[in-house]
């Protein structure tokens, strides 16, 4: 069943997905593996993706949440949260380096039960 995307559910998505930057700012994979549920490799493999793209000191966030679903350069928001046809929302978040926009996209899905949302990792891509 899809999920429709209200106002109140892109806050909620966008602090899951702040919580996962600030594991993916630290470069630590256990934080990941604990407050993700993702294998030891996954997280890993993760880390190693987030040094790939960015220097070891740069700090990762997302836009402001007062920016974040405002359309940017491209028409696109920083932080864009759809429905999809699966049922999940996509997301798509901007990694910011240093507070500005990297090439670095953060894909991700959520799913509610219960009215409890699961933010699911899914790549980084530029």
């Amino acid at each position: 069943m899809e999920m429709a995307v209200s106002d109140s559910l892109r806050r909620q998505a966008y602090a899951l997905a702040e919580a996962f930057v600030q594991a993916l700012d630290r470069r630590d994979p256990v934080a990941l593996q604990d407050g993700w549920a993702m294998s030891p490799a996954l997280a890993g493999e993760i880390v190693d993706m987030v040094d790939g793209y960015f220097a070891p000191r740069q700090r990762l966030s997302l836009a402001p949440l007062a920016d974040a679903f405002m359309a940017g350069r491209g028409g696109r928001p920083p932080v864009d949260v759809y429905a999809t046809d699966a049922g999940p929302l996509g997301m798509e978040c901007l990694l910011l380096a240093d507070g500005k926009p990297d090439e670095a996209v953060l894909h991700l899905e959520v799913s509610g039960h219960d009215g409890a949302l699961q933010l699911s990792y899914k790549y980084i891509g530029s």
